[in-house]
């Protein structure tokens, strides 16, 4: 019989592919694959409807000729998973003009496979420009070298463009002018290019904020260019307003979309505790198998931390980013006050009049300016960045002026992408009744708008910290401000040792002014009234070396000087102490109203 000869005008990539699916299956051998990758990059390359297919759909070449290494540490084709098929589907068919924003669990696939998809652009593409930001140095060489060269170094000879380097970080392609580069992210990357896919990884656990690369690399992309943010959830940061913002394409996938996570022994999903009986039923509901759900029961019995579960193998997209980080707050109450976020505020700045006067001796000469700060004017601007929620009270009770107390707690920008940041509490209901925050202001302007500030609200007490600069204190002092807060510090029999103006945080009053605002939030959370601070509070975090501060890339600016305000603000009737390791001390102020400085105001 007469063997009928294969038309390749009518053979498909995809038919190259399950060619490759079904001998692996029979054999899983990698060197008989790699004897068949060959033929196959062969038979792409030589006719033309096969080499046409790849060219305007690069990222058939990774279950055609691509091999990964997978979790066991074995060279096998990079066949694609059932959440990676589903995204490569839509980023086929989905409007490119938008970015895509993948939001996953664990272990899911998602690195490894853009990592791919751009590796498959620039050996095929004339003028590509690709390029990966990483979260970190190190990931740069986990993405570049461990996965990316893996697969580059295992390609057919005659799949491999002509270089014209291959470094640590990047590749380039003479003859196709092609190259992709890996790099940390940083504020200014990407501006001198012109891009034609950008991926973020991990982009929600960068120490620059997401705004700043898109005023860089973002603006960097070509028309048509792909953009992909893929990361798992860390909190309330940019992240997270990126994808509640509505400008990406918002694809979450959850851990069972992955059908690896099954597992045949069933016993851990008996003697569940309550809250894994609840999670297993609704995963029942959802259609999970019994082997799903034992996987996921025996994952849950590994964590010592059990709410770890919910960040590594989230359900859906509200727990990825609620879970995330072991946050100091009750996340589930922040997030609702965020989701159902309502308080109206009036925003804006100060205007004043400074005047200078001349201070000169008896002979006429100079001694120094003084300056007074006259005239002042709360002027409501979209572009402001003091928001007020309630105006100060004052009110005419026959002869006499009845007014608030109020208390300010200030905390100055420090290196990097620091805010300069303040809050106004109402200290007889503790009521945040005003909040400041504003990222690049000079030092002086900052204190003059503490200044009108302290004294819009009725001269209110001003406790500014002190760790990075006194510059923000002398200058109130310079402008006469007499209300401010003063630290004291006795030694250890009680004897004052010295005094100083502003509030010095340390590795013991720290973890104090903290807990007391924790214990405010988890009592009587309505007394925030700004939407940032609730937003940081989700990502104010009890790090790994014990510290509690904002997890990388978040910012605590806000909580902080919110911690500052109400510690100032405690009564101090109560006699409260604070015991410094090194020598004893207490943080004090003066209860006399009349006095001129340090003066505390009852609740």
């Amino acid at each position: 019989m007469k063997k009928q000869r294969v038309s390749y005008e009518k053979i498909t990539v995809n038919d190259l592919i399950n060619l490759r699916k079904v001998q692996w299956e029979r054999l899983g051998s990698i060197k008989d694959d790699d004897v068949l990758v060959n033929s196959i990059a062969q038979s792409i390359l030589r006719y033309k409807n096969l080499k046409n297919e790849v060219l305007s759909c690069p990222h058939l070449l990774i279950e055609a000729c691509f091999t990964v290494v997978n979790k066991n540490k074995e060279c096998v084709p990079f066949f694609l998973n059932e959440v990676q098929k589903d995204f490569v589907k839509k980023l086929g068919t989905l409007d490119k003009s938008k970015p895509f924003f993948v939001l996953k669990g664990r272990q899911q696939g998602f690195t490894t496979l853009i990592t791919a998809i751009q590796l498959s652009y620039a050996i095929t593409t004339q003028n590509f420009a690709g390029f990966t930001v990483a979260d970190r140095d190190d990931n740069t060489k986990a993405i570049f070298v461990d996965k990316a060269k893996t697969i580059y170094n295992r390609l057919p000879e005659i799949l491999k463009p002509q270089e014209r380097f291959n470094s640590t970080n990047e590749l380039f392609f003479e003859r196709l002018n092609s190259s992709w580069r890996v790099s940390a992210a940083s504020s200014n990357i990407g501006r001198s290019r012109t891009l034609s896919f950008i991926h973020f990884s991990e982009a929600a656990f960068y120490k620059c904020p997401l705004a700043d690369l898109q005023k860089s690399i973002v603006e960097a992309a070509c028309p048509g260019a792909i953009i992909i943010y893929e990361t798992t959830a860390n909190g309330f940061n940019d992240a997270k307003a990126l994808w509640d913002s509505g400008a990406c394409h918002n694809l979450f996938y959850e851990w069972y979309k992955s059908s690896e996570y099954s597992i045949n022994d069933l016993s851990y999903l008996k003697n569940a505790d309550t809250w894994l009986k609840n999670r297993l039923s609704e995963l029942k509901k959802l259609g999970l198998c019994d082997g799903q759900r034992a996987w996921y029961a025996k994952k849950y019995c590994s964590y010592i931390d059990k709410s770890s579960i919910k960040q590594e193998y989230p359900c859906s997209a509200h727990e990825a980013f609620l879970s995330s980080g072991s946050c100091i707050f009750n996340k589930e109450a922040l997030s609702e006050m965020i989701s159902s976020f309502d308080i109206k505020s009036e925003l804006g700045y100060f205007e004043y009049d400074k005047v200078a006067t001349n201070i000169c001796d008896s002979l006429g000469r100079l001694l120094y300016t003084k300056y007074e700060i006259k005239n002042i004017r709360f002027v409501k601007s979209s572009d402001g960045y003091i928001s007020i929620v309630e105006e100060p009270y004052r009110k005419q009770n026959g002869s006499r002026l009845e007014k608030k107390p109020y208390v300010i707690g200030a905390d100055t920008a420090g290196e990097g992408k620091d805010f300069f940041t303040a809050k106004v509490i109402d200290n007889t209901s503790g009521m945040v009744v005003c909040t400041v925050r504003r990222q690049y202001i000079d030092e002086d302007l900052f204190a003059e708008q503490l200044y009108c500030l302290g004294r819009y609200y009725n001269n209110a007490l001003i406790g500014v910290e002190i760790n990075f600069s006194r510059g923000p204190i002398r200058n109130l002092c310079s402008l006469g401000y007499e209300n401010l807060y003063r630290q004291q510090s006795f030694t250890e029999n009680g004897a004052e040792r010295e005094s100083r103006f502003g509030f010095l945080t340390t590795c013991v009053s720290r973890p104090i002014i903290i807990s007391n605002l924790v214990t405010v939030m988890r009592e009587s959370p309505q007394l925030e009234t700004d939407l940032e601070t609730l937003k940081e509070m989700t990502t104010f975090v009890r790090r790994k070396d014990g510290k509690q501060a904002a997890c990388d890339g978040a910012h605590d600016d806000l909580v902080m000087c919110c911690a500052i305000a109400r510690f100032i603000g405690i009564d101090y009737e109560h006699n409260m102490q604070i015991i410094d390791t090194s020598s004893a001390f207490f943080l004090s102020s003066f209860k006399n109203s009349d006095q001129c400085q340090g003066t505390y105001m009852e609740w």
